[in-house]
C-alpha cells in the first residue's frame, strides 16, 4: 500500500535528512472545524455537551495525526501544499513505515480514510463496544476495532469542502512525548517547536519507508539535481506540463540539463 505526502523542498530535505515524518496534535490542525467531536453524553443530562467537549479537548491534546493522500497527481494539492508545484511529493510504503500496525497506531492507515460531511454527525453511537476493556480518554495506543465508530467521529470526519484531498490519516497517541522523553508505545519522535507556539512530532521512520520522490512541475531542475545527488535518490520522477492537458504528468528525472533542454517540448 502506497500513500503520499505533499511538501516544500525544504521540508523534503528535512524528511530525507532525519528519516522522519510529522504528526500534529489534533488541536493544532489548520481547520478549527477539524476537531475531535463526539455526541452529547446523555446520562450527564444538561452537562452532557460540556462533558463531550471536554473529552474532545483531551483527545485533541494527546493524539497526533499524520495526513496522507491517495494520489500524487492532484493539482490543487500541489498548489496548496507543495509550494505552488515547486515542491515535491514523497511516496510512503505504509507497511514498511509501520502504519498498518494495529499495536502502535490508534488508527492505522488501512482504517484511516477520512469521511467528508456537510455537518458533523452528532447522533448517538449505534450501540456500545461489547468486547475488551474500556478506553482511557486521550490514551489509546493500539487500534480497537470495537471503538471504530467513535474513532471515525473523533478523527476521521471533515467538512465536505476538503474532499478534494482524498485524505488518509494515521493517528498515534503522543501522550508523554517531549524533548526529554522522546519515546512511548507509539514509537520514537523528535519534538519540533513551531514559531507560533504549536509543536510537530517527527516520527522516526524505519529505513526504506520513503519509496519514491516526485518533484513538481515548477521545481527548479538544479535544486532537484542537488537533492538527488545529496541524498543518493534513485527512481525519482518530475512533473511535466503538457499542452492540451490539465493533468499532472510525471516522467523519470535524469538530469537538470535534460530537463532544461526539454522544457519547450510541445508534446
Amino acid at each position: 500500500m502506497r500513500l503520499y505526502k505533499y511538501m516544500s523542498l525544504a521540508s523534503l530535505e528535512a524528511v530525507l535528512k532525519h528519516n522522519t515524518i510529522g504528526f500534529s496534535l489534533s488541536k493544532d490542525l489548520n481547520d478549527p472545524f477539524d476537531f475531535p467531536t463526539a455526541p452529547d453524553v446523555r446520562e450527564y443530562g444538561f452537562l452532557g455537551s460540556l462533558t463531550a467537549s471536554l473529552k474532545g479537548s483531551i483527545w485533541a491534546s494527546h493524539m497526533g495525526v499524520c495526513s496522507l493522500t491517495r494520489t500524487a497527481t492532484n493539482s490543487l494539492m500541489w498548489a496548496h501544499y507543495a509550494d505552488k508545484h515547486r515542491g515535491a511529493v514523497i511516496e510512503i510504503d505504509v507497511g514498511t513505515a509501520g502504519f498498518l500496525d494495529t499495536g502502535t497506531n490508534a488508527i492505522p492507515a488501512h482504517f484511516g480514510s477520512v469521511i467528508y460531511l456537510n455537518n458533523p454527525n452528532m447522533s448517538q453511537y449505534a450501540g456500545a463496544p461489547t468486547s475488551g476493556p474500556g478506553v482511557v480518554v486521550g490514551e489509546l495506543y493500539d487500534f480497537r476495532v470495537d471503538y471504530f465508530q467513535q474513532l471515525q467521529r473523533l478523527f476521521l470526519s471533515k467538512p465536505l469542502c476538503w474532499a478534494y484531498e482524498e485524505e488518509v490519516r494515521v493517528v498515534k497517541c503522543l501522550r508523554g512525548v517531549d524533548e526529554d522523553d522522546p519515546e512511548n508505545a507509539s514509537g520514537t519522535f523528535t519534538v519540533v517547536r513551531r514559531e507560533e507556539g504549536s509543536s510537530m512530532h517527527a516520527f522516526h521512520l524505519p529505513e526504506g519507508s520513503v519509496s519514491r520522490v516526485c518533484f513538481g512541475i515548477a521545481a527548479n531542475p538544479y535544486e532537484v539535481q542537488r537533492i538527488v545527488n545529496d541524498f543518493g535518490l534513485e527512481g525519482c520522477l518530475i512533473g511535466r506540463k503538457r499542452r492540451g492537458s490539465y493533468d499532472v504528468q510525471f516522467e523519470p528525472f535524469h538530469s537538470a540539463q535534460e530537463m532544461i533542454a526539454g522544457a519547450e517540448d510541445p508534446g
